[in-house]
């Protein structure tokens, strides 16, 4: 735990948020928001924990917070789902103290339905299918499950457009933090878009280089874009059998068909 804490950082757009609120006089209102954001950050560092993966560090955002980790693209998918949920699951037990709490008489009623409205709403807010929001990384991790990774990260990406247009569409106030989660939410899409060849090239690195997961064989295949992450391939070439990575290194990094 120590270690994570050392690790977490504030960001400076943060402080800035904070001394505005004080400024207001809005900061509970502040407070309760950053409290939820890091309670929802350490739900996903649980899980990473968990699953021995290495959490590089953890930054909180006025509008969120993210995790930057040393993660296989190709893991368990029932990981990735677990993570993705990982911090609204932590939000609900949060609000299930805070229950207590005010049960108990030691926060009063205005704190605690500030803090109810607040966590519905991040919740809800991260549930949205738009990068980079647990809602993505869900719909990314479900897809894989039936569909090849290319396929998946696909979808994600035009879910993802069509999610961020909508929400702008029905949400569009001219605030400045409305206009900064908009362009961090389109900064972060672009960055997926333009990393799709080096996501896909990862991908398949792995597999040549081996230790991945896999709870099955697929003995046929002669496509290699149709590779899923948990499936582990034999290809048909030319008349005989090659394991995924001989066929991976000789007709996809060698040739460069990526």
């Amino acid at each position: 735990m120590k270690t994570i804490l050392k690790r977490t950082k504030i960001d400076y757009s943060t402080y800035i948020l904070i001394f505005l609120a004080l400024l207001a006089g809005y900061i509970k209102n502040v407070f309760l928001i950053l409290l939820i954001v890091l309670i929802h950050e350490l739900g996903h560092v649980f899980f990473f924990l968990l699953f021995k993966i290495e959490v590089r560090k953890i930054v909180i955002y006025p509008y969120g917070g993210m995790s930057y980790v040393n993660k296989k693209i190709n893991e368990r998918i029932y990981r990735d789902i677990l993570i993705s949920m990982g911090g609204i699951l932590f939000q609900i037990l949060l609000y299930l103290f805070f229950i207590i709490l005010f049960r108990n008489d030691i926060i009063v009623r205005n704190t605690f339905d500030l803090f109810k409205l607040y966590n519905i709403r991040i919740i809800l807010f991260n549930i949205i299918p738009i990068i980079p929001l647990d809602g993505s990384k869900f719909i990314l991790a479900f897809f894989s499950k039936f569909l090849s990774y290319r396929n998946s990260y696909r979808l994600m990406v035009i879910i993802g457009i069509i999610s961020l247009i909508l929400f702008i569409s029905y949400n569009f106030i001219y605030r400045v933090n409305d206009l900064v989660l908009y362009i961090f939410l389109g900064y972060s899409l672009y960055k997926v878009i333009i990393e799709y060849k080096y996501v896909l090239n990862r991908f398949y690195l792995e597999r040549i280089l081996g230790n991945c997961y896999y709870n099955g064989i697929i003995s046929n295949e002669t496509d290699y874009r149709k590779m899923r992450i948990d499936k582990y391939y034999y290809f048909y070439f030319k008349g005989r059998f090659m394991k995924e990575k001989d066929y991976l290194r000789k007709y996809y990094f060698k040739k460069g068909e990526y």
